[in-house]
């Protein structure tokens, strides 16, 4: 799959896009004055959606062109892009963002306990060593602090509707909690969003509209598409 901008910029109009983020931001229970980070932060969607929840968002990625993007639809909103660093000063009403560019290491480059929350929206299936990377999230994340991921669900009846070749794994919910579990969090909780109905695209936008009632069926609770996880940095 080729990431471009215009990817980057599309799937934020979608409504199940927005389902998702909306959803992480509730599980990393981020408040006002938070430091939030966003691993693989694309065109900078998640991140104006925190900065309107009053929080002070870092997003970093992997991508050049994603970060230039970011930068670029932050200008247009009204405020400057921020230099790629780490905002020190006291949280504001409005805080900026900012843009950290990252290696494929996935290596931070933020002091220990940086962070009061971690969201990552479909990037731990991209990862080569998941149980590496999230302990290296820990390693940002306050104590007490919190996680939120986003991934497609391996049990999902229609795989073919999230090929990509850049995929280096696609987690089952028991899967996605054990690995979490063994890199130090303890989850709080595991869902699924957007069950499926049909291969049709009319039952399958029905998924997407009525996910909150068909979550607490029994028979769609872990078939959905979307994995939601959230979990906590123990205090020790």
């Amino acid at each position: 799959m080729t990431y471009s901008e215009a990817y980057f910029t599309t799937r934020e109009t979608w409504r199940d896009w927005r389902i998702e983020a909306r959803q992480l931001i509730d599980l990393a229970r981020v408040t006002r004055g938070a430091r939030v980070l966003e691993i693989g932060c694309g065109g900078g969607g998640l991140l104006r959606m925190l900065r309107e929840r009053g929080a002070c968002a870092v997003g970093v990625d992997t991508l050049e062109r994603a970060l230039i993007l970011a930068q670029h639809r932050e200008g247009e909103s009204g405020r400057e892009g921020e230099a790629a660093t780490f905002p020190h000063s006291p949280a504001l009403p409005r805080p900026p963002s900012s843009f950290v560019q990252i290696t494929e290491d996935g290596r931070l480059p933020f002091r220990d306990a940086a962070f009061d929350a971690i969201i990552a929206q479909h990037v731990v299936e991209h990862l080569p060593d998941v149980v590496a990377a999230l302990r290296e999230w820990k390693r940002v994340l306050k104590p007490r602090g919190r996680i939120a991921l986003a991934t497609p669900n391996a049990h999902y009846p229609d795989p073919a509707h999230f090929a990509d070749a850049d995929h280096a794994r696609v987690f089952a919910p028991a899967e996605l909690r054990d690995i979490v579990e063994r890199a130090g969090f303890a989850v709080e909780s595991c869902y699924t969003l957007f069950p499926f109905l049909s291969r049709t695209r009319v039952l399958r936008a029905c998924g997407v509209i009525a996910h909150c009632i068909f979550q607490h069926i029994p028979h769609f609770a872990m078939r959905g598409r979307t994995i939601l996880l959230s979990a906590l940095r123990p205090a020790t």
